[in-house]
């Protein structure tokens, strides 16, 4: 008996959709509530899937410089929201909200930037909380 010839594009489709599933990671590393780094420096926004990632310097508490980063959704996402690959540049001027990771790492996910001129770029799913499922605006 001979099998359809739809079936095996069927199934070799299953297969590598699960493995996309399976690599996706929850924001249970990030805290709840968020905090805001004024006058950050962007330093790198690579835009790439399946999340773009930004890099920023900012002065802590004693005036020393460090560096954060922040993952945000991806290219396509965050340009259904404004974004395009230049809309962060090395060397902005920029004012950060985010939601830290509870280690305690500079690292975290983004809610929202602020650039110099006052335009605001939200991440692509801005939510009062990264656990939330209903997209604030």
């Amino acid at each position: 008996m001979r099998r359809p010839s739809s079936v095996i594009p069927f199934v070799m489709f299953v297969f590598s959709m699960s493995s996309v599933v399976l690599t996706h990671h929850s924001t249970a590393a990030y805290e709840n509530t968020t905090i805001t780094l004024k006058n950050a420096i962007a330093t790198k926004l690579v835009w790439a899937n399946p999340h773009s990632v930004l890099w920023f310097e900012v002065k802590d508490g004693r005036g020393r410089v460090t560096t954060w980063t922040a993952e945000s959704g991806s290219p396509s996402a965050l340009s259904r929201v404004g974004w395009n690959r230049n809309s962060v540049k090395a060397g902005d001027v920029i004012t950060v909200e985010l939601f830290p990771a509870k280690n305690g790492a500079r690292v975290a996910r983004l809610a929202r930037i602020v650039l110099a001129d006052g335009r605001e770029l939200l991440d692509s799913v801005y939510k009062a909380s990264p656990f939330d499922t209903i997209q604030k605006k």
